[in-house]
């Protein structure tokens, strides 16, 4: 898959023959990876067609899970509550059910109530009921006015 950063506003560099882009909710550039790519095309869809505001996704955190430490790819808040949880993979990786448990293992901490995984591909989004422990699949990712605390 192969991505026109330019064509959307997204600021790139070339080191060492080594393309590197602007992360905007990192403040940084990074090295371009496939699953990298994936992450920020997402976080680009989410703020220009579903209405996200920048300050309330958070990229690559720590969380510890059973004593090990783990890294979430994007976390969505609304009024300072996770909300949302993504899981980016590489587009050559297929979306299959060891995906979807990494993802939820990583809920079983954070608690959200939405669910997604994309390669960039394919993506699966689901609302979670924590009460009940089942999953609606989704046609769509929601977009940002409608998720509520």
């Amino acid at each position: 898959m192969q991505f026109n950063w330019e064509n959307i506003g997204i600021k790139t560099r070339v080191d060492k023959n080594v393309l590197y882009f602007f992360d905007p909710v990192r403040k940084r550039y990074l090295q371009v990876t496939p699953e990298e790519e994936v992450r920020q095309w997402l976080i680009y869809y989410l703020r220009t067609e579903l209405e996200y505001p920048l300050a309330a996704i958070a990229v690559e955190k720590q969380i510890t899970y059973l004593k090990r430490k783990k890294r979430f790819d994007i976390l969505v808040y609304v009024d300072h509550h996770p909300m949302m949880l993504i899981e980016c993979k590489a587009p050559d990786i297929e979306l299959t059910q060891k995906t979807l448990n990494q993802i939820g293992q990583y809920n079983f901490i954070l608690k959200v109530p939405y669910l997604m995984v994309s390669n960039g591909k394919q993506h699966l989004v689901c609302k979670a009921n924590l009460t009940e422990k089942s999953f609606l699949f989704l046609d769509a990712i929601p977009p940002y006015k409608s998720l509520s605390v």
